[in-house]
């Protein structure tokens, strides 16, 4: 079957006559009955992008904050089409979330979502969907386990940590709290890999593809799938670098000036793991294209159906010291989030949709605003972008589909 041809060609139908709750419905089936299958479909990815973008836009017209930043100086704009055109790219060309029934909630409280962090994670000012996560815990009566990634390490050791929040619901609370091993029944999963966390939660499944049955769906948040061209350039550079000293000399110092006092531990935790060259060797491009070659067939004979949800910005959108990464990336690939372009965010496997491209750079994706005192007098660290209504688009829709029961 040639590949722009759909197995499903009722839902096409469905959709031309305008009948939304019908073909809802259909695609669950659809889903529910051949999830790999009905996933690698060109109209159902193609779908799963329109009704995606649907329920963001319903969500994020709610938040007040969003809609205040959307409208700008034009106040009179619909929230609606104010969100859409400031956080989706390109602009949608047309209203799916004026044709489309908003989600009929539904609680999902046999499922964890383990969020997998990215490089350097715990050693951000702020941990990843530090916000985001409570709020979805609340709305869907969802767990979630933030899994107890190292910030510096290679994907086989952040494997592991998957693995043990997976099997044993290790990990942290979204309060911080620590997870002692049994104090969770994980159950049905669902992996959102957030930058270096999508190849670490590709690398558990390879290695360890007797998970696989219960892990719903992997989601890659902004995730580094492909690898990083960064990561290209970095690696020989860090490829003798010694971390002990490292974090004794200068460059420590200034570290620990950017990290609150209150996280200082963490520079310090689980020390003797840290391997700077062998996680950023793992994000070069050439590494991650031949583990994806390497288990192309295994990941499609899973059944684990991979979703996608990239940032794409310009120059004037990012950090001024991040300028220079936008524009590397750029002579690659214009669409960046200047950390990770948006091709190698796709986990290349034929159950593999992507659902959408926001108007966010990398850390807008997972972080809430940098401290004050942090932010280098960049005006780009404030971070607006509705991430709770974008991660609960992606809930709902798993839902809606029948990926999560």
């Amino acid at each position: 079957m040639p590949d722009d041809v759909t197995a499903y060609p009722e839902l096409a139908a469905l959709e031309a006559r305008g009948d939304m709750v019908e073909l809802i419905g259909q695609v669950r089936a659809a889903v529910v009955a051949d999830p790999a299958g009905a996933v690698a479909d060109p109209f159902v990815q193609a779908w799963l992008a329109r009704r995606w973008t649907a329920l963001l836009v319903q969500r994020a017209a709610l938040d007040e904050q969003a809609v205040s930043i959307a409208r700008g100086r034009a106040h009179r704009l619909d929230p609606h089409e104010a969100v859409a055109r400031r956080f989706v790219t390109p602009a949608p060309s047309d209203t799916p979330w004026r044709e489309q029934p908003e989600w009929e909630r539904q609680p999902i409280s046999a499922t964890t979502v383990v969020l997998c962090p990215g490089l350097l994670g715990a050693l951000m000012p702020m941990a990843a969907f530090a916000t985001t996560a409570p709020l979805l815990e609340r709305e869907f009566g969802v767990r979630v386990i933030v899994a107890d990634s190292h910030p510096a390490a290679t994907c086989a050791a952040n494997a592991r940590d998957i693995l043990r929040a997976v099997t044993r619901g290790e990990g942290f609370a979204v309060d911080g709290t620590e997870l002692r091993p049994g104090a969770v029944t994980p159950g049905d999963i669902v992996l959102v890999g957030y930058s270096k966390g999508t190849p670490d939660a590709l690398t558990m499944i390879a290695e360890h593809p007797e998970v696989a049955g219960r892990v719903r769906a992997l989601v890659s948040w902004a995730g580094a799938a492909g690898g990083s061209y960064l990561a290209d350039t970095a690696a020989p550079l860090l490829a003798d670098l010694d971390v002990d000293d490292f974090l004794a000399g200068a460059a420590g110092r200034v570290l620990r000036r950017f990290v609150p006092a209150t996280h200082l531990d963490r520079i310090t935790r689980r020390e003797d793991e840290f391997d700077v060259p062998g996680a950023i060797g793992d994000l070069r491009t050439g590494v991650r294209r031949s583990f994806l070659d390497e288990h192309r067939a295994l990941l499609d004979e899973l059944d684990v159906p991979f979703l996608s949800v990239a940032g794409a910005v310009g120059v004037r959108d990012v950090p001024y010291f991040q300028a220079l990464a936008v524009l590397q990336l750029a002579r690659r690939e214009r669409l960046n989030d200047m950390q990770v372009t948006v091709s190698h965010t796709r986990v290349p496997a034929a159950a593999s949709a992507h659902l959408g491209t926001l108007r966010a750079h990398h850390w807008d994706m997972a972080y809430d605003a940098f401290p004050e005192q942090l932010r280098m007098r960049s005006k780009r660290l404030t971070h607006p972008l509705p991430r709770t209504a974008a991660l609960g688009a992606t809930l709902a829709l798993l839902t809606e589909t029948g990926l999560i029961h």
